[in-house]
């Protein structure tokens, strides 16, 4: 378990918002999956790109406690 803050959160959403939207703007039935790919590097809404930032800052657990 990770500690995520909201604004973490926040800030990942708006990078897939502005991915999808970007690739709406084109003829979505006509990307390819290397566009989407290219379109939401770009915006750094890749799961590679986001989720390190979620695991930043472990939970840990007592381990004194029963």
């Amino acid at each position: 378990m990770h500690l995520v803050r909201p604004q973490e959160v926040l800030e990942i959403f708006d990078r897939l918002v502005r991915a999808w939207r970007t690739a709406r703007t084109r003829d979505l039935t006509s990307l390819t999956v290397p566009d989407l790919i290219t379109i939401f590097k770009s915006e750094g809404a890749l799961p590679s790109q986001w989720l390190p930032r979620l695991r930043t800052q472990p939970i840990q657990k007592n381990k004194d406690v029963v």
